[in-house]
């Protein structure tokens, strides 16, 4: 979505420019995750709410020789617009500060904007590659094969209930049922990223509440995986839209499943 809007606004005004360029980066931006927050949207009012976030928040993260991280009002999903040399970037909804899982990382895919990134690596085992929100601010504190603490979030692309789903496992040549199981994978959908999922979980409890862009959300906490005994939790906030028709359909301690776009910082 903000990936196509780029060319209205800046934050003086004028066209933003997108052509300083990190030779070999990946091409594109995480502006299409509004997706996740806002179904449909004037698209001039979005661009004009992320203008209004580098105008209210007067003691915004700096990065960089010119760079400028502006921060929206306080809450556990909140954006991030990030400007450089009076031209915004990038800007992306973030659940910050998640529960902190220990990871171990591998690779950095950057993008070609050079201040996004995404993450490759394992937590305890198990394969994680998520969107780096504060890559800006930390893009030189990574060595591969070291691991780090990293506060974990995700936006949901869509959540629910989950019904009696099998699986075929060779191992035993029978439909293993999934019933209370904590599992996870890369979304096996043609337009899903490295940093997409598919998870299934019990809800661990009853959902909380958050606000971005006048939109309410619902945060769902989940433990997508326990390798090595290790809780992977995360609350999965997701928009109205990306429910089911009923909500209450999703319990507390009954499965659920869904697409999520996983992100993280380092904790610091």
């Amino acid at each position: 979505m903000l990936k196509r809007l780029m060319g209205i606004f800046s934050r003086t005004g004028g066209p933003v420019d997108l052509d300083a360029v990190v030779p070999g980066g990946k091409e594109g931006g995480h502006g299409d995750h509004w997706g996740c927050v806002l179904r449909t949207v004037d698209e001039a009012r979005l661009v004009r709410y992320l203008v209004d976030i580098t105008k209210q928040d007067n003691e915004p993260e700096r990065f960089g020789k010119d760079g400028l991280a502006f921060i929206s009002e306080a809450g556990p999903v909140r954006a991030r617009v990030l400007v450089r040399d009076n031209v915004m970037v990038s800007a992306y909804p973030d659940a910050a500060g998640g529960a902190v899982w220990p990871i171990t990382v591998y690779d950095v895919v950057q993008w070609s904007n050079g201040v996004e990134a995404q993450i490759l690596g394992e937590c305890r085992g198990a394969a994680v590659r998520f969107f780096d929100t504060r890559y800006y601010a930390n893009r030189d504190r990574y060595t591969p094969g070291e691991t780090y603490d990293f506060h974990m979030g995700a936006l949901a692309y869509k959540i629910g209930p989950a019904g009696a789903l099998e699986a075929h496992s060779p191992d035993v040549g029978a439909a293993v049922s999934f019933k209370g199981a904590h599992a996870y994978m890369p979304a096996d959908d043609p337009g899903a990223d490295i940093d997409d999922i598919w998870f299934h979980s019990p809800l661990e409890g009853a959902p909380v509440a958050a606000q971005l862009a006048g939109q309410v959300l619902s945060g769902y906490p989940v433990i997508i995986a326990l390798p090595e005994d290790f809780q992977m939790s995360l609350v999965a906030y997701a928009a109205p839209h990306a429910l089911p028709d009923d909500p209450a359909t999703i319990r507390p301690g009954d499965d659920i499943t869904g697409y999520l776009w996983l992100h993280g910082c380092l904790a610091e």
